[in-house]
């Protein structure tokens, strides 16, 4: 069966000392969920949902309708991407849906797509083709993009899928950040680490807490975590409208 593909770029977490309190894999690509600050002063810190391994229109807003709007009774594949040329793996989209809110500035609907998703070690394969920014690109942009992502897609195919890390991790990190208690501790840990000068998350956390004197990074992702900035939070109790 042929495929439509789409190739979606994501902000993933810098790698932290090995010591580090929150013991992070280091061949998992978490995403940006530090809230670390990416180019053009936007903080994207929730997607891909390795939660339920679904993804919507928040962040990516116009790839996202492209490509559940597209007529294709093709096989319809999202390959992310981070820094480094590195690829990370697919997700096979099972159905589209969308959502009815005028939250996330999304002219009323949140569109989304479940999936059957395939992720592996972020070094295990490379993006090899033309200069590419934080944008998407598709493989109905012609023959040589159709080729290249097609070639990607099994390349990922021929590596061991560790979905099942990607999500567990994502859910355990998730529940440290709502816990108080486990975040002070996280805290008080942070403040002794021997490694400090080497964390790139204690660097921008200082940083954070020196420009807004009356604040604390580690309360404030706690916050965040526990409201509807975090849009899992609000979207769960909002109906999924399945398309035909």
């Amino acid at each position: 069966m042929e495929r439509d593909i789409v190739l979606f770029y994501y902000y993933s977490s810098p790698p932290v000392p090995g010591v580090c309190f929150l013991g992070l894999l280091n061949d998992i690509a978490y995403r940006n969920m530090f809230l670390l600050p990416c180019p053009g002063n936007k903080i994207h810190f929730e997607f891909p949902m390795f939660e339920d391994h679904s993804y919507n229109s928040i962040c990516n807003r116009l790839g996202v309708r492209e490509f559940i709007k597209k007529p294709s009774n093709h096989e319809k594949y999202i390959i992310f991407r981070i820094e480094n040329r590195n690829v990370i793996g697919f997700y096979r989209v099972l159905r589209a849906y969308y959502q009815e809110t005028k939250m996330f500035n999304n002219n009323g609907f949140v569109w989304g797509i479940e999936a059957d998703p395939y992720l592996i070690t972020k070094r295990a394969v490379k993006y090899d083709g033309p200069r590419l920014r934080q944008g998407y690109q598709a493989s109905w942009r012609g023959k040589e993009w159709a080729k290249l992502l097609d070639s990607l897609l099994d390349e990922i195919q021929n590596h061991r899928n560790i979905t099942e890390v990607y999500r567990s991790e994502t859910i355990r990190l998730v529940e440290l950040f709502k816990d108080s208690p486990r975040m002070k501790e996280w805290e008080e840990r942070c403040l002794l680490c021997e490694k400090q000068s080497e964390c790139p998350i204690y660097r921008r956390f200082v940083g954070y807490n020196e420009e807004h004197p009356n604040a604390n990074m580690f309360y404030v992702l706690n916050r965040i975590y526990n409201s509807n900035v975090y849009s899992r939070n609000y979207l769960s109790g909002i109906p999924r409208i399945y398309l035909r």
